[in-house]
């Protein structure tokens, strides 16, 4: 499962998310990136999703949440997710 949490710099709600993401990828053993958003894939992602605010949750291409998770809302993010394998 590929798993893309799109921040900027100076975003308090982006340090909180990426902690909580951080946590929960380790424990699930996901592929996990931090994509900033002044970043040519940041902004690619952007574009695609029309996105106006961060952080922004990407999951295997699909955009599944805007703002902050709890853990227990992460989790269930990863468990609603379709099983793809990435090498």
């Amino acid at each position: 499962m590929k798993v893309q949490l799109v921040v900027t710099d100076a975003c308090a709600p982006c340090d909180q998310a990426e902690a909580v993401w951080r946590v929960v990828a380790a424990e699930r053993e996901l592929d996990f990136t931090v994509v900033h958003l002044d970043s040519p894939e940041g902004q690619w992602i952007v574009n695609r999703w029309r996105l106006r605010t961060v952080p922004a949750l990407v999951i295997d291409d699909k955009l599944v949440a805007i703002g902050v998770q709890s853990p227990v809302e992460a989790r269930a993010l990863v468990a609603r997710a379709p099983q793809r394998k990435y090498p």
